[in-house]
């Protein structure tokens, strides 16, 4: 899974990218970054959500044509 850091200034937000998979590890990295910009690091998030669900229109939408195409 990707990670995302923000860290904050007076008035300054930074997002970090290119963070390690796991969560530990981007924490740590992500602090570090921050600390080599000058901000204070305020927390990880995931990237991507992790669930691999679709609306029903995009999952079946290679059934629906063939069933269309069969028909005519």
């Amino acid at each position: 899974m990707k990670f995302y850091g923000i860290a904050t200034n007076n008035n300054q937000n930074v997002v970090i990218d290119n963070l390690p998979t796991d969560y530990l590890g981007a924490v740590n990295a992500a602090k570090q970054q921050a600390a080599k910009m000058g901000f204070t690091f305020q927390y990880v998030k995931p990237a991507e959500n992790g669930r691999k669900e679709g609306s029903v229109m995009t999952k079946f939408k290679k059934q629906r044509t063939q069933r269309k195409s069969n028909k005519r």
